[in-house]
């Protein structure tokens, strides 16, 4: 039988990864506006996976912990590029 504390255990599905750290969370929203304001030729995901290796150096996290920390930079970082496109779209649409 396996425990929840054993490695490799993940995080329950109704974590809020966000809320736990919110430094990551919040690197994830810059990322995502960078992404936008930045000219680059990498996709979003592989923008977002550097930034996310960028924001992890040096930190001595245990696995659960950077699997926690990644679920929520990718949660923030989607979260971000979605509001951004949204804003983008009215405000195009209220120029149209």
């Amino acid at each position: 039988m396996r425990h929840p504390h054993v490695a490799g255990a993940r995080a329950p599905r109704s974590f809020d990864a966000p809320y736990e750290f919110p430094s990551t969370a919040r690197a994830a929203r810059h990322a995502a506006r960078l992404w936008f304001q930045t000219e680059t030729e990498l996709t979003a995901a592989q923008f977002r996976d550097e930034r996310f290796r960028e924001h992890c150096a040096g930190r001595k996290d245990s696995q659960v912990e950077y699997r926690i920390r990644r679920a929520a930079f990718h949660r923030a970082f989607a979260e971000a590029i979605g509001h951004i496109v949204v804003e983008e779209g009215r405000f195009h649409a209220a120029t149209a």
